[in-house]
């Protein structure tokens, strides 16, 4: 049996009125073995789905504990599921839908979204060639209709490549949703796309063709404003002219074997929302800065456990604050509460132990808001996540069209920063923590016990012959001082034996 990968990201915006809660996607999927060939295919479907704070909710405990979303009043989400909408009859042997229903991944309530994701197995022959989607109503109230439908739509393709015989990856795709825009600017908006496989990527607008509805009620270039234009790079030229107006965004990237080849491998849809804003009186964004690095790709491995921050950097003065730094991560990634450390620098902890269903690539992306609704731009890196120590890691490329580069001022901040969590670290520990920490320090210190009784013993052994030495000396020393005192006496002795015995004789010359 062989394995394969299947990602869906579906994503959100702000406050929606009129019940309408949903707010955008993208969908990729690739083997979850890189050498899988055979058939069937397992495809494991990862699903991760953002809607409005308000209608759709998570707790912060919610997310440590890997808790379904609260749907609401929108009970559909605990039966719907991710249909097969073509070629289903011969392209689509053995294909369960999987559910929809995601688990909490992040929350942010300035930004008025919830994100959850969710994983699946479904068993699929080599030979399958189909389109599944997740289809629905409503989008919040956009400037081109009140309420429309969305279908978000994936091409799964199981077939081996032509070049090396596996299985192909299809691209990944990562978009933070809502995206603010200033009104009457054109602004260019890319997205973020990689792919395993090395593959020649390329991007256009979503379609509704050939009983393929990729698109929904939100099929471009209707669905947008004037002179919206779309480049093969996933680069989206988009100018709003009315503030307030939002505007849904669908588009299709595709995987190429080769440069010049004109038949896509696979199709991975990427949907997110525009917002319309007023230019803020700080044209200066903030700006996100963490460990890891941006657009780095960090090898991990199962139960490793993976502690960093991401820092939001304010360029605008006292007045404006930080509000929160949103995120966009997967299944366990904990992230502690925003954290002022100066009026300029502000904070997010992270914590991740990854688990043996997230084997193989996860990407993580930021964005830090500002009180005056400035956004930063998306700040992404990756994992790859092995059983074993990794080895030759296959580095999974994001093309960004404005990559943060490191400032001197901003290592600055980072070290500073760091430094002083450093210091307060043995303050701050918490009592749950420290009590946590006991058992393990009372373990080490019963294996301790017997390697410090074999070293006791042996320092015992080699101090015997010093301490033998010590004591022949001393009573060598005493013996000497015993003698010097006795030598005295013993000519006191000697000299009365000699008077006593010179006695006589002279008693006798004297006579004499």
């Amino acid at each position: 049996m062989t394995v394969a990968l299947v990602s869906i990201v579906l994503f959100s915006s702000l406050v929606i009125i009129h019940g309408s809660h949903f707010l955008g996607g993208t969908i990729s999927w690739h083997p979850f073995h890189e050498s899988a060939t055979g058939s069937p295919v397992a495809i494991v479907i990862t699903q991760t789905y953002s809607w409005t704070y308000s209608l759709i909710t998570c707790t912060t405990a919610d997310i440590t504990t890997n808790e379904l979303i609260h749907v609401g009043s929108y009970t559909y989400l605990t039966t719907q599921t991710l249909d097969c909408i073509s070629n289903c009859y011969s392209g689509a042997a053995g294909y369960v839908p999987p559910s929809v229903r995601p688990r909490c991944t992040d929350i942010s309530a300035p930004l008025g979204t919830t994100v959850g994701q969710r994983s699946d197995i479904v068993y699929l022959s080599a030979s399958n060639d189909f389109t599944a989607a997740f289809q629905q109503n409503a989008w919040r109230p956009l400037a081109t209709a009140l309420s429309a439908s969305w279908s978000i739509a994936t091409h799964i393709k199981v077939q081996p490549r032509s070049d090396n015989g596996l299985y192909n990856s299809a691209p990944v795709a990562t978009m933070m949703s809502p995206i603010e825009i200033p009104v009457n600017r054109p602004t260019a908006v890319t997205v973020p796309v990689g792919d395993a496989d090395g593959d020649t990527t390329r991007c256009r607008w979503s379609t509704s063709s050939n009983g393929i509805d990729e698109c929904g009620g939100v099929c471009p270039p209707h669905s947008l404003p004037p002179n919206a234009i779309i480049y093969p790079n996933c680069t989206i030229i988009i100018t709003g002219q009315t503030v307030d107006n939002w505007f849904a965004v669908a588009i299709m990237v595709e995987d190429f074997i080769s440069p010049t080849s004109t038949t896509p491998l696979s199709a991975v849809p990427v949907q997110f929302l525009v917002h319309v804003v007023n230019s803020p009186s700080c044209t200066t964004e903030p700006v996100i800065a963490g460990i890891p690095l941006e657009d780095s790709c960090t090898p991990i491995t199962v139960g490793q456990t993976f502690h960093s921050m991401l820092i939001a950097i304010n360029h605008c003065g006292a007045s404006v604050t930080i509000v929160d730094i949103s995120t966009l991560s997967f299944s366990g990634m904990i992230k502690g509460d925003l954290i002022e450390f100066n009026t300029s620098t502000y904070y997010k902890t992270l914590s991740w132990t990854p688990t043996s269903s997230q084997l193989g690539y996860q990407v993580m992306c930021a964005m830090a808001l500002n009180s005056q609704n400035a956004q930063s731009a998306q700040y992404c890196f990756k994992f790859y996540v092995s059983q074993n120590k990794p080895q030759q890691l296959r580095v999974l490329q994001l093309q960004r069209h404005r990559p943060l580069r490191q400032l001197p001022r901003q290592r600055q901040v980072l070290r500073q920063l760091q430094h002083e969590r450093l210091r307060q670290q043995p303050q701050q520990q918490p009592r749950q923590q420290r009590q946590q920490q006991q058992p393990r320090q009372q373990q080490q210190q019963q294996r301790q016990q017997p390697r410090q009784r074999q070293q006791q013993q042996l320092r015992q052994r080699r101090q015997q012959p010093r301490q033998r030495q010590q004591q022949l000396r001393q009573r060598q020393q005493q013996q000497l001082r015993q003698r010097q005192q006795q030598q005295p006496r013993q000519r006191q002795q000697q000299q009365l034996r000699q008077r006593q015995q010179q006695q006589p004789r002279q008693r006798q010359q004297q006579r004499n």
